[in-house]
């Protein structure tokens, strides 16, 4: 993390009159887990982590004090297993629990059973939790207390179905017993409403075992709007301000701004609602009021979120103050330490998440290797992550893998502090969102603030546009200019190479090498001073500033460049900023074989290959099957999405490799197809994998 005055985890133990001297176990993973540890430390507080098989590389296991691990595969056994977390707590000597947001953070029965095992459970109580847990019952209690809240219906389908006329469409259907984006379906007129309601109805009894529905008006041009509370056990409720959580995809969120928009009359409104409905319910601890915002300014209750969230960094930046200290005093039994007049908005921060998935190829998501990890230190930077370099990045749980947070004086200048960030970050080996994200950050309708939450969903295609004309308008030059630098000019033990013990540039002045399978011609001469790249229009000089592994810092025409160069072992990626290409050349023998396959590859494809590391969540198929293009042959999960494997041309199935259950690597061999009879035998390539249209959880 960045060293700035706007530090996540300030100590607050000269005010912390009564606290955990046992210790606090934290029940979640990842970033999240990394930030209470942080919190807790900074506080005098001992920690306990708990984590999966998986999660052994994680930092938030070698940050802890202790670290304790959660025998079995399933979440089910490990980050959901309630009895053995409290088992371990117990065991350990903890005073409290802090469970983090996701998994068991907003389960009333975990919380009451932390409670009755004597520990303190770091959030609202069971009570809270269960009120506002149930959006019936949310929306009914909320609408007690005269705060607006959208007409709605509730029930089962049948019930639903029989409201029809009284509905003003669109409407959104939603699962009663969730959130989180699942089970939620728009629906645009009456007659999409039967579909609309059985696929909400399918999806809530699997994702909560509870079917009932309720169906509410849908903002097509709503603003999301956040209140960020905090409460002690005295009755005293403090608003921090709101947060914009506007752009979204598939109802999760993406970027996270704080404060928002609007006017300081709005925001007394929303800010008094907000304390009213924490305090009228006796609120404990951290939560958030979520409010809906339509074209003309009117707000209504969307639902309580019972404890602290994902972006809950961007309002600590603009109040310069620490959220899960603050959680942590309050649950030791302490007053909060300010009072309302004493918050005040200083700046502007803006928050985006950093996931593991392919936006370019409908978000499928990506796990493996993390090869290449570097994010540069800025002033007024957060870095919120629990990975590193080197590390393999599970797919057992959400795509989550970080969120960079910036702060700035106002609003643009944040913003420019963003894409610089983003168009400074390297990431290798899994694919990420960065460049869809850094294209984001750069769209006309965000710079003007011309937002809404179904944004980036109406005009993906066009942001994925931009993303690729960004990408397009690069200077492939440069990059093989970099390839040729890091193969030919350092001499080191790169036994593949051709040339490795010659003189690289003078026995071959010239080189073919293909950028994302488009070949390119370069000559190269040497001189005194470096070398010149000659390709068919342009002429570059080039000096080497510094070679050191897979980084290559060059001046380039006397302007400094930076790449990172990542051997696959049968291409080089090179990675400049947010973009990276694939590059191979006859100049290495094992990249040459690879161009000879490519070349020859126009085969019957027989073998369906996994391009994930996942589970394989359902087989469709069974030996001797006959199978048409298109067809589902399995159904694989990856980091909480269901994602649907196609076959790829009309075959018999000859073998199947897997089980339900079983885990997959990349490459990894599924199926077997037989030809048909009058088409040439064999070839591997991946089969068309397409994730699901929506994801089977969301933390957040």
């Amino acid at each position: 993390m960045s060293k700035n005055k706007f530090s996540s985890t300030g100590s607050l133990s000269p005010i912390l009159r009564r606290g955990f001297g046992g210790g606090i176990l934290i029940a979640n993973r990842g970033e999240i887990a990394v930030r209470v540890i942080r919190a807790a430390q900074k506080s005098g507080i001992h920690t306990v982590a708990i984590y999966a098989a998986d999660d052994a590389e994680s930092l938030h296991v070698l940050l802890a004090d202790e670290a304790v691990l959660l025998s079995g595969e399933t979440l089910n056994e490990t980050y959901l297993n309630q009895d053995r977390i409290i088992q371990i707590a117990l065991g350990s000597k903890v005073e409290a629990i802090h469970p983090g947001y996701g998994f068991l953070s907003e389960n009333a029965g975990f919380a009451q059973k932390v409670a009755d095992a004597g520990l303190v459970f770091i959030g609202p109580t069971p009570e809270n939790i269960r009120l506002m847990g149930e959006k019936n019952q949310a929306l009914d209690y909320v609408r007690s207390l005269g705060i607006p809240v959208l007409k709605s219906f509730r029930g089962t389908i049948d019930e639903i179905l029989q409201h029809a006329p009284e509905m003003d469409f669109p409407v959104m259907v939603k699962a009663s017993g969730g959130g989180g984006g699942k089970g939620m379906v728009i629906c645009n007129s009456s007659d999409e409403l039967l579909p609309a309601v059985q696929k909400s109805e399918r999806q809530a009894i699997s994702y909560f075992g509870n079917g009932e529905l309720f169906v509410e008006k849908y903002l097509a041009r709503a603003r999301h709007i956040e209140v960020q509370l905090l409460a002690d056990h005295q009755g005293n409720v403090l608003h921090f301000f709101e947060r914009e959580c506007t752009i979204q995809r598939r109802f999760q969120k993406i970027v996270e701004e704080a404060p928002s928009s609007i006017n300081d009359h709005l925001r007394s409104k929303l800010t008094s609602a907000a304390v009213k409905i924490a305090r009228s319910m006796n609120y404990r601890n951290a939560g958030t009021i979520e409010f809906l915002l339509d074209e003309n300014g009117h707000f209504f209750f969307l639902e309580m979120n019972t404890r602290i969230q994902v972006e809950h960094p961007v309002t600590e930046m603009i109040t310069n103050s620490d959220l899960v200290a603050l959680q942590l005093l309050v649950a030791a039994g302490n007053l909060l330490p300010m009072r309302q007049e004493d918050i005040q908005i200083s700046g502007h921060a803006i928050e985006v998440r950093l996931c593991a998935e392919d936006a370019e190829n409908n978000f499928k998501p990506s796990a493996g290797l993390l090869s290449l990890w570097s994010i540069p230190e800025k002033e007024h930077l957060r870095i919120e992550t629990y990975v590193k370099e080197g590390m393999i990045v599970s797919p057992n749980y959400d795509s989550l893998l970080a969120k960079l947070v910036v702060w700035d004086e106002n609003r643009k200048s944040a913003q420019v502090q963003m894409q610089q960030l983003l168009s400074e970050t390297s990431i290798s080996g899994i694919h990420t969102n960065l460049p869809f994200l850094s294209g984001l950050i750069e769209s006309e309708a965000i710079r003007s603030n011309k937002i809404y939450t179904s944004y980036v969903d109406e005009n993906l295609d066009s942001i994925n546009r931009l993303i690729r004309d960004k990408r397009d308008q690069l200077d492939k030059n440069k990059f093989i200019i970099a390839y040729l630098t890091v193969h030919l000019q350092q001499k080191n033990d790169r036994t593949n190479s051709v040339w490795n013990q010659i003189g690289y540039w003078r026995m071959m002045p010239f080189f073919e090498v293909s950028v994302d399978d488009e070949k390119l011609e370069c000559r190269v001469k040497s001189s005194s001073t470096g070398q010149q790249f000659i390709f068919k229009d342009k002429e570059y000089q080039v000096i080497v500033v510094q070679l050191d592994k897979s980084f290559l810092e060059m001046k380039i025409n006397q302007h400094t460049e930076t790449f990172y160069c990542m051997e696959t072992g049968t291409e080089t990626l090179v990675v400049q900023g947010e973009f990276s290409f694939s590059l191979r050349s006859n100049l290495l023998l094992n990249q040459v074989s690879l161009i000879r396959k490519l070349e020859t590859e126009k085969i019957f494809q027989n073998l369906i290959c996994a391009d994930l590391f996942g589970k394989v969540l359902k087989l469709n198929i069974s030996k001797g099957e006959e199978v048409k293009c298109g067809q589902i042959l399995l159904t694989l999960e990856s980091m909480k999405t269901e994602i649907h494997v196609f076959c790829p041309v009309s075959a018999r199935v000859k073998k199947i490799h897997v089980h339900e259950g079983n885990a997959v690597i990349e490459r990894q061999l599924m199926v077997e197809l037989e030809a048909p009879s009058d088409s040439p035998a064999g070839g591997e390539k991946e089969a068309l994998i397409v994730p699901d249209a929506e994801p089977m959880e969301n933390r957040f």
